[in-house]
């Protein structure tokens, strides 16, 4: 199965994911037992260490649902010790360009395909107590491992045809945030312009290149929100963090002492 978000987009009208900010196994697990099809472990904004990764990873495969790593830059090491880990692929912030692809494609895959460090006793290879041999091994370590890039920058939107054509990679995020912050309106949302445009460009795109777009629920986040960007056209959510949907909740019920 060369990319798990692709087997499941066959199944399903639309993918669902969330961030794991708190570093919790138990959530990882909630979300993967409660039908989302991936998670991202940010280590881009929060203090996680690998060891960290191997446990969010541990759950995440005993509940089904698909780990991505969203690595703090587009590194081959921090790459290949996210995929020795156990993730099923990574996240790319701040995709800018195809050669920004290209070399996160380096760092995900062995060589003669690219760069990563060859080790056959990680987590991500079962540690080689499956017995089976590197030959057979790193092709298909190759061929599964995922690359979503993260396109949240002005440059990335004016680089998308070319970010697009790049072969081996499948699956993309629009960032809301930052790329708010790039366009110099910080705040705005994807259903009003300037943005609203930059979605429908975006959006027609991904689906001209055969390619899979993911939308954030950010900056409003609510389901009612997210429910546009589907009807816009993105193939899936990227909704909130674990942190936020457990802030709203408390935030809800505290409303009760006033």
């Amino acid at each position: 199965m060369a990319n798990q978000l692709l087997e499941r987009a066959r199944h399903k009208k639309h993918l669902v994911g969330m961030q794991c900010f708190t570093g919790s196994p138990a959530l990882v697990e909630i979300l993967g037992y409660s039908g989302y099809d991936w998670v991202s472990i940010d280590m881009e904004h929060t203090s996680f260490g690998f060891m960290e990764v191997e446990h969010l990873t541990r759950a995440a495969h005993a509940s089904g649902i698909v780990p991505l790593v969203r690595v703090l830059e587009n590194d081959p090491k921090l790459i290949g010790k996210s995929l020795d880990a156990g993730a099923a692929g990574v996240i790319i912030p701040h995709v800018q360009s195809a050669a920004d692809i290209k070399a996160a494609i380096s760092g995900a895959r062995y060589y003669p395909e690219g760069e990563r460090g060859k080790c056959g006793l990680v987590r991500g290879a079962h540690y080689g107590a499956d017995g089976v041999a590197w030959k057979d091994y790193w092709r298909k370590a190759n061929k599964d491992a995922i690359i979503m890039p993260l396109i949240e920058d002005k440059v990335g939107i004016e680089n998308l045809d070319e970010i697009l054509a790049v072969e081996g990679v499948d699956v993309y995020w629009l960032g809301s945030g930052d790329l708010a912050q790039s366009y110099g309106v910080p705040g705005a949302d994807l259903t009003k312009d300037p943005f609203l445009s930059v979605a429908k460009q975006v959006v027609a795109k991904s689906k001209a290149a055969g390619k899979l777009m993911m939308g954030p629920s950010s900056p409003v986040g609510t389901v009612e929100y997210c429910r546009k960007l589907l009807d816009l056209g993105f193939d899936g959510i990227s909704f909130a963090t674990d942190i936020t949907v457990f802030r709203n909740a408390v935030a809800e019920i505290i409303s009760l002492a006033n």
